[in-house]
């Protein structure tokens, strides 16, 4: 048996398996993860909780830089009138 007929016997067979593995997938269809419904549902579940959370931080943590701008601006207030500073003048927000 020559070098040459060997390598295509090979050929041949590597050739064939794989075409019959891609036959069989383009069969069945796209394969699922092999997660179970529920622990989908769990994993989609835990995402809203954590994007609902990020989102209640996020507002927490706005809230505390408007109340520490406006402590700032009474800080800054009080200092001028100290040193007898005209304060700044700052159109008041309308509520």
């Amino acid at each position: 048996m020559s070098r040459a007929y060997f390598a295509t016997i090979i050929a041949v067979f590597v050739t064939t398996s794989l075409a019959t593995n891609l036959l069989l997938i383009g069969a069945r269809g796209p394969v699922a993860l092999g997660i179970p419904a529920r622990l989908r549902f769990r994993r989609r579940l835990s995402r809203r909780i954590r994007r609902f959370l990020d989102t209640g931080v996020d507002a927490m943590i706005a809230r505390r830089e408007r109340q520490a701008s406006v402590a700032l601006r009474n800080i800054s207030d009080i200092y001028a009138d100290c040193r007898g500073e005209a304060a700044i003048s700052r159109p008041t927000a309308r509520r």
